[in-house]
């Protein structure tokens, strides 16, 4: 699958991340050239984050907050993985 970027509200500021799909069935998601987290959708439709050794960065860095205040701090819980996993079906079912 071709990598794809999306745009969601977390924390009341407006995102673009780059999403991943991966062979593994998770997709990674991507912030300023490193891999924030990744998500994957439930046997019950739910979105949930993996858990960080569970995904494969390759030869992408993990993400670190910057000190300079240009990167936002998202907020990983399970209202990001639910805005992140709707952006991504809204995505492929425009792709369709």
């Amino acid at each position: 699958m071709i990598p794809f970027n999306i745009r969601i509200t977390n924390t009341g500021q407006n995102l673009t991340l780059t999403v991943l799909p991966t062979e593994a069935g998770y997709y990674k998601i991507i912030y300023y050239a490193a891999v924030l987290t990744a998500v994957q959708k439930t046997q019950n439709g739910d979105w949930i984050l993996v858990t960080k050794d569970d995904i494969e960065a390759g030869d992408l860095p993990f993400y670190l907050p910057s000190a300079d205040g240009d990167r936002l701090e998202p907020s990983l819980d399970k209202t990001f993985a639910s805005a992140v996993g709707s952006a991504i079906e809204l995505e492929l079912d425009q792709q369709a």
